[in-house]
């Protein structure tokens, strides 16, 4: 579930707290394909964490030589705390000193095991424009990939090597936002067209980070600290059952296997 705004809200409290601290103990919680073995977690032992970024939905945790990537998948969540906890479906503990000599504990969790922590030497991900960054050029650019494609812009706006960052959540307030239908398809909208869907996709991305992101009922996001996040109570038109502008019923449909909603009075189903 996590889409760029929960991935943004991580990574900025991580920002706060790791950066000039130390990894000094690794435990393996649960040994699965997508997680580094103790033997390859030596390459970090001792190492001091230099910053922390990311790049769409990936957290980069750098340290001196490598890299920590690491993609929640699904049901993948990051838990900071001062003593051993255990959170509930705990894959990964990260034990590390600070500049003040405070030891604290970074637990990684997840239920479905779709998330994945990888050390790398080099950084490569292929991901398409954010709409976050706001480059004239780019947003030009991605507009025009994205008309050549003979798939509906729903499905479109989940290709993370066209749009970065946004998931099954913002794509739908997103479309909502911009007033398009998610069943029409790329080729058949304008250039203006797609480009404010993007310039939609921002401010429903902003409006996400905002808000901490979105905790649904599994309640299975939130930040670091156990917080969750508000934004599912500000939805535009996911999980809604009338239209926020007019009072609509939404109609819910399936794209691709995932839940769609659009207003058939404010996303007509025409260009």
């Amino acid at each position: 579930m996590p889409e760029l705004p929960e991935v943004f809200t991580i990574t900025r409290d991580l920002k706060e707290i790791l950066p000039g601290s130390t990894l000094i103990n690794t435990e393996i919680l649960e040994v699965y394909r997508s997680i580094p073995t103790s033997e390859e977690f030596q390459l970090l032992k001792n190492e001091k964490i230099k910053d922390v970024d990311r790049i769409s939905k990936y957290i980069l945790i750098h340290f001196q030589n490598l890299t920590l990537q690491i993609h929640l998948g699904m049901t993948g969540r990051i838990r900071f705390s001062k003593e051993k906890e255990m959170f509930g479906w705990d894959k990964l503990r990260l034990e590390f000193i600070n500049s003040r000599n405070e030891k604290f504990f970074i637990n990684f969790t997840d239920t479905r095991k779709f998330g994945k922590v990888k050390i790398q030497k080099n950084i490569s991900i292929n991901t398409g424009y954010e709409p976050l960054l706001e480059s004239i050029e780019k947003i030009e650019k991605t507009a025009h990939k994205i008309q050549k494609k003979n798939s509906e812009i729903k499905n479109i706006l989940l290709d993370q090597t066209l749009v970065s960052g946004l998931g099954n959540i913002y794509a739908n307030d997103t479309l909502f936002h911009s007033k398009v239908n998610p069943l029409i398809k790329a080729k058949d909208l304008s250039i203006d067209q797609i480009k404010n869907i993007i310039s939609s996709a921002k401010i429903v991305l902003e409006r996400g980070i905002k808000n901490g992101g979105s905790s649904l009922k599994d309640k299975m996001y939130s930040d670091i600290y156990g917080k969750y996040g508000t934004y599912q109570d500000h939805f535009l038109i996911y999980e809604r059952t009338s239209c926020t502008d007019c009072e609509t019923p939404i109609v819910k449909i399936k794209i691709k296997g995932r839940s769609s909603y659009y207003c058939p009075h404010c996303q007509p189903n025409n260009i």
